[in-house]
């Protein structure tokens, strides 16, 4: 069902989904190369109960993309449009809306002279393992950082020349140093198909944007000259949380 289309001509919109689902499919006639300063913010706004923020706050609508579709989905296109994409919201079936409960998708910073739309995928079953995100930066004046990443599974960065080692710590107390270059070589090697283009090439990454698993790494240390910011925007691991 079409939950909400801009249909050009508006820079932002906003709708309240009272029905569970439990993906969103993004369709625009922009490619996704193509998207820069648009933002996204979901959320649960649960009937006299604290909300669930399924995004934190306002995010980057690409960051958010490239999150949920890293793994299993690719990013495709279609006659119609340039861009179209299925976003998992919940883990085992649809988002489970209780009375008054509503979903509630906000889009800003569009360009007024392209067509956002999604679908909302209704499911025959109901869940409460909804995904949720969390960001993360680095401060350009910062060296050497730190990021605590137990309870994630997935990871977009920034790949930027001024980063010059990355290394994680695994859950077993070892830790792997890795450059950019092995990190995008291991990033292809375990989705190697994340954008398939309506001119029918396929790619298996994206330019400035690492997209990385996460399951079984505690800490995620970044060595960078001065100059950048670095962000990171990392997807809960649900199978943790109910753990």
């Amino acid at each position: 069902m079409q939950v909400l289309t801009n249909g050009g001509n508006t820079a932002q919109a906003s709708v309240n989904i009272n029905k569970g689902i439990g993906s969103l499919v993004f369709y625009s006639d922009l490619a996704f190369d193509a998207l820069s300063n648009e933002k996204i913010n979901l959320k649960i706004q649960r009937n006299g109960k604290d909300d669930i923020e399924i995004t934190p706050g306002t995010v980057s609508l690409k960051e958010f993309i490239l999150a949920c579709t890293y793994g299993d989905d690719a990013i495709t296109s279609s006659s119609d449009f340039a861009t179209v994409c299925v976003l998992e919201l919940c883990e085992h079936g649809a988002i489970n809306l209780r009375e008054k409960d509503l979903i509630v998708l906000t889009l800003s910073q569009l360009d007024d002279t392209k067509t956002y739309t999604f679908d909302g995928i209704e499911e025959p079953t109901f869940s409460d393992d909804v995904y949720q995100y969390q960001r993360k930066s680095m401060a350009s004046e910062h060296e050497n950082a730190d990021f605590q990443t137990h309870g994630f599974d997935t990871l977009i960065l920034t790949d930027h020349v001024s980063i010059e080692e990355v290394n994680y710590t695994f859950d077993n107390g070892m830790s792997c140093k890795y450059t950019l270059r092995e990190l995008r070589a291991l990033s292809q090697d375990n989705d190697p198909i994340a954008y398939v283009k309506n001119d029918g090439k396929v790619t298996a990454s994206f330019a400035n944007i690492l997209q990385l698993p996460l399951k079984g790494v505690d800490k995620v240390n970044i060595k960078k000259a001065q100059g950048a910011i670095i962000n990171l925007f990392m997807r809960h691991d649900v199978d943790l949380r109910n753990l």
